[in-house]
């Protein structure tokens, strides 16, 4: 590929005028395909620019585009170095951002690549994911109160026999609080603990515990059961894969977190 690119770059330049003798600033290892006022236009940031915007490097006409087009961004670059924009603070700050970006994204790119998620990988989540599911589904329906407390309190009601769920569900209702019905869920999209609270429910009944949900704390009834269908791995294989994925990510900045010596330059509040 690089040689059929650099074929046709150099007679882009040719018939552009841009060939220069000037000394390369480039790194060594890097091709220099124009010098704009002493500073370069390399081979890399091109090939770049290319796979960022999808163009083939048969599309010789698309390829000159684009080199004209960085060719242009590094005169303008060169005149705002000049005149010391690079040096505002706004600016520095943004560039170094970008940079922090650009250098945690490779570098996790690369870490990833190293050691990729195996097929024994997706098959494991999904075993445990379908044992953890267990056989059935259940239709629900949610009271959500705004303190665990609350949530308790009314459950305590249901299990001493001092009410029923209705009479709990029509106070709610009175008070505007938030009863809804999400839908089937099978055990293993609810946490472990409330999921032991869940299995084995009958149709009717109320799990002996309040579900935590970013909206409150919910008293749960069952409404109706199925078996559950679980999908085919192959169904769910690209979307395991990611959250591995995700998981290690997150894992290996966490990991790196803690291991990096961390000095305060300013007094911070306790």
């Amino acid at each position: 590929m690089i040689r059929n690119l650099l074929v046709v770059l150099f007679l882009s330049l040719f018939l552009m005028g841009c060939q220069s003798e000037t000394e390369d600033p480039a790194h060594d290892d890097e091709v220099v395909l124009v010098l704009v006022d002493g500073e370069p236009v390399t081979l890399p940031m091109l090939e770049r620019v290319m796979r960022s915007q999808g163009v083939d490097e048969d599309d010789h006409d698309r390829m000159r585009e684009l080199l004209d087009e960085l060719i242009r961004m590094r005169a303008v670059a060169n005149i705002a170095e000049r005149e010391g924009l690079s040096d505002e603070p706004e600016v520095r700050a943004e560039l170094r951002v970008r940079e922090l970006e650009l250098l945690n994204h490779r570098y996790i790119e690369r870490l990833q690549r190293q050691h990729p998620v195996t097929d024994e990988d997706i098959e494991a989540v999904y075993d445990r994911q379908r044992e953890r599911a267990g056989d059935t589904q259940y239709r629900i329906e949610t009271i959500s109160f705004p303190e665990q407390a609350d949530a308790l309190r009314a459950l305590a009601r249901i299990d001493d026999g001092v009410d029923d769920y209705d009479t709990v569900r029509a106070e709610a209702e009175a008070e505007g609080l938030a009863i809804e019905q999400p839908g089937w869920i099978d055990l293993s999209q609810v946490p472990e603990d409330f999921a032991a609270s869940l299995k084995g429910r009958e149709a009717g009944s109320v799990a002996t515990l309040p579900l935590e949900t970013p909206q409150g704390w919910r008293l749960v009834k069952v409404l109706d059961l199925r078996d559950l269908q679980a999908p085919p791995l192959e169904q769910v294989r690209d979307g395991i894969a990611r959250s591995l994925l995700q998981q290690r990510r997150q894992s290996l900045v966490e990991d790196i977190y803690e291991q990096a010596e961390i000095e305060p330059m300013l007094p911070l509040e306790e």
